[in-house]
């Protein structure tokens, strides 16, 4: 177990640090290790939920859980709905869709676009888009709601990653719930990589993320999402080319 110990040490130091879930470091290495991938997706999952528990604990004094509430509800609400089409739908056009979209996101945040004015309602389409790509891929979604609390809602770079991770502690455990209601959550495999997240998410959390300035926050998720979205391009890619 000790490749998804150190899965999920990478993905808890990684994640409080940008607001994810850290899945996108979690999830290839348990499918390399030899777990199907829905297996991976869930033990992701589950560990998610530690990874967020222990950030949003040293991450109290950041956060405005009046206006968290309705974040978190509509997110983990996508998140049911798409972990019951994971099970039956491979998906590789939507992760081809997915890394598209963070190629964008890291160009647009890279320039330090801005709308003239806040736009509510494309912040929520944001977080409901960011609760379907977390069940589906594993992940805690903070890809898609990191820049939609800055471009959208106006948050401050280091805010949103704090509110991120609150937004993606209800959206992990309700897809962690449905994948184990369906059989695919391999328990052992789940909690060897959440001890390996509730280390590494505290170490940051704790220890990191309050030495850095929020526009090195900014710079490291820019970093993340362009990391991210050329993984998934460029293998997804290559898996629907080598079938044409």
């Amino acid at each position: 177990m000790f490749v998804p110990f150190l899965a999920g040490l990478l993905g808890g130091l990684l994640g409080p640090l940008i607001g994810v879930g850290g899945g996108v470091v979690i999830v290839p290495l348990l499918n390399f290790s030899g777990a199907s991938f829905q297996s991976a997706v869930a033990a992701s999952l589950f560990s998610i939920v530690v990874t967020s528990l222990t950030s949003i604990f040293n991450y109290r004094g950041l956060l405005n859980f009046r206006l968290l509430w309705r974040y978190m509800a509509l997110s983990a609400s996508a998140a049911v709905l798409s972990a019951l089409a994971s099970v039956k739908y491979s998906g590789e056009w939507v992760k081809l869709a997915y890394g598209v979209y963070l190629i964008v996101v890291g160009v647009v945040l890279l320039v330090e676009a801005k709308p003239r004015r806040r736009a509510p309602g494309l912040g929520y389409l944001l977080i409901f888009a960011g609760g379907l790509a977390s069940a589906l891929f594993g992940v805690g979604g903070g890809t898609v709601f990191v820049p939609a609390l800055v471009l959208a809602m106006g948050f401050d770079a280091k805010a949103a990653v704090a509110s991120s991770m609150g937004i993606i502690l209800p959206t992990a455990a309700a897809s962690t719930l449905m994948y184990a209601s369906l059989g695919v959550l391999d328990v052992v495999l789940g909690v060897a990589v959440a001890l390996g997240s509730f280390i590494g998410a505290f170490v940051a959390s704790r220890y990191i993320m309050p030495r850095l300035k929020s526009q090195h926050v900014r710079k490291m998720f820019v970093g993340y999402v362009f990391a991210v979205g050329a993984y998934f391009l460029f293998s997804t890619g290559a898996l629907l080319f080598s079938r044409t």
